[in-house]
């Protein structure tokens, strides 16, 4: 909750350095103190809404006034703390709620997905849940767990959406000690020249907590992986 209360504060601060007293209905923009106190309001209010705060304006706009005029608050010190804790609470708790849902749904669809595709006559199931298709067949060595290896890849989600991918002609090594389960297990299986899909549940994966923003919790991942060469133990990026 820190970078919430970093947030607030932050706006706050914003918002006393260019608040004044406007008669109008705030609508009408006519120079650039207008327009930026405007974009200000405006995200304080969506960081608000996304917190599903239910801040009430009136109050808010009062107290924001009071601030500026440095006038003694409504509220002793002891219970203003004592309120921000409770709504910092508040919010880790919904916030908390929404990514247990998330990872619910993901959960589900992840499986129903997995079990319809085992049933297709190119996937591969290995003891662990992990589901490949060989594409291309390599007949060079395969690596082991130890092994840096050279890889050209693309990471999708369910719905085809590329979290994160190689360059074009710009292969990542990668040290098969450091990253997720489910690309460890697959990638030994691999001869180098192969090229493998791996479908890779939740638990071989990201799990629970994902990888935010890019990798949501719970999902059931696939990547495109061409194996092109084996270099050794030495870890040059991470997956």
């Amino acid at each position: 909750m820190n970078k919430l209360q970093g947030f607030v504060i932050y706006m706050f601060c914003l918002i006393s350095s260019v608040y004044c007293q406007s008669k109008g209905d705030g609508s009408k923009l006519t120079d650039y103190m207008d327009s930026l106190s405007y974009i200000i309001g405006r995200d304080v209010g969506a960081q608000l809404r996304e917190l599903d705060s239910n801040i009430r304006m009136s109050p808010f706009s009062f107290g924001v006034q009071q601030g500026i005029s440095n006038v003694s608050s409504l509220i002793d010190s002891a219970h203003s703390d004592s309120i921000r804790r409770r709504f910092a609470t508040e919010i880790q708790e919904k916030m908390q709620k929404k990514q247990d849902e998330l990872a619910s749904a993901n959960s589900r669809t992840g499986e129903e997905f997995l079990t319809k595709n085992k049933k297709r006559s190119d996937v591969k199931t290995t003891s662990s849940g992990l589901q490949y298709i060989i594409v291309k067949k390599g007949k060079g060595p395969k690596p082991s767990t130890s092994d840096s290896v050279k890889v050209m890849y693309k990471g999708m989600l369910l719905d085809s959406t590329v979290f994160d991918s190689t360059t074009s002609g710009n292969p990542a090594v990668l040290d098969l000690n450091r990253i997720i389960p489910g690309l460890a297990e697959g990638i030994q299986l691999m001869n180098v020249g192969s090229t493998y899909r791996f479908f890779v549940p939740p638990d071989l994966g990201y799990g629970p907590q994902g990888a935010p923003p890019a990798i949501p919790p719970n999902a059931t991942l696939i990547f495109d992986i061409t194996l092109e060469d084996i270099v050794g133990k030495e870890m040059k990026s991470k997956l």
